[in-house]
């Protein structure tokens, strides 16, 4: 298990990031519980808000043009936001014709559909998520055929089109091909969060509560990777993305607290997708 000593802080300020992203820039995306999108540079650890939704952002994925798209829950809606200049459009705001409910996590398949966790109602009796496949250009998204998921949360897409979602109150970690669901791990008497993908076909998952880091190996093995039993360091790990050299660098968002954090790992992150739209 890693040591919290090796957390360091490449941005604060922040007003309570739920999610970060890598961009095709090499640069850090966030969003605040006002609306606000930031981008981040590591290196110098520099931030800069160079947007404002007016709602509440979640999840957020890039395009190659390094255009952001942001699950909004304050606005119920995905949108579309222009880096350069700011400008916040409408990408998805229903599914099937209905409304969405929580968007909370985007992530881009090869063929430039944006798979969508709506993670439903926000109690652990009901279980009404849904996961969506909003189509290139946005609009009405389809609805995976599959029985209501158990708040849905982070997730990632893989190089072979499988969905990886986590469901934060079962917990457990399942994976999706076409309509069959398989569990990968489950994490008892935890709520994880955030999920990205490994280049050795693993996982690193972050637990809102308690504040833990789990690599889940490719056999489906879990063990903590890191933990911090005080919170004075991770308050409310909820997402995470590889960075830098080789992938080698873990960002690490925190609900709970004004900042991202970062961490080099022993093993490299799989690369995200930034299709050309």
């Amino acid at each position: 298990m890693l040591s919290t000593g090796q957390l360091r802080t490449v941005a604060s300020g922040l007003d309570h990031p739920e999610g970060v992203a890598t961009g095709p820039d090499g640069l850090l995306y966030a969003g605040g519980e006002a609306g606000q999108v930031y981008r981040i540079d590591p290196k110098d650890e520099s931030v800069e808000q160079i947007a404002d939704t007016g709602g509440f952002v979640l999840g957020l994925a890039l395009d190659a043009a390094g255009n952001i798209y942001a699950c909004d829950s304050g606005r119920g809606e995905v949108v579309r936001i222009d880096s350069a200049t700011g400008n916040v459009e409408s990408y998805c705001s229903s599914a099937g014709g209905r409304a969405l409910t929580t968007p909370n996590w985007p992530a881009f398949a090869r063929d430039g559909s944006l798979v969508v966790s709506d993670s439903g109602t926000e109690d652990p009796a009901v279980r009404d998520g849904r996961l969506l496949r909003v189509p290139r250009g946005g609009g009405d998204a389809a609805v995976f055929d599959l029985p209501p998921l158990h708040f849905p949360n982070g997730l990632a897409v893989d190089a072979h089109g499988a969905v990886h979602v986590l469901e934060s109150f079962s917990p457990r970690l399942v994976t999706i091909r076409d309509t069959v669901v398989t569990v990968v791990a489950e994490f008892p008497d935890t709520i994880p969060d955030g999920v990205a993908l490994t280049a050795d076909g693993g996982f690193v998952v972050t637990c809102y509560y308690p504040y833990r880091l789990f690599h889940v190996h490719a056999d489906g093995g879990v063990e903590v990777l890191l933990e911090d039993r005080t919170g004075l360091l991770l308050q409310m790990p909820t997402n995470v993305s590889f960075f830098g050299d080789g992938l080698r660098q873990l960002a690490i968002a925190a609900l709970g607290g004004w900042t991202i954090s970062a961490m080099e790992l022993p093993f490299a992150g799989a690369p995200l997708h930034y299709p050309e739209l």
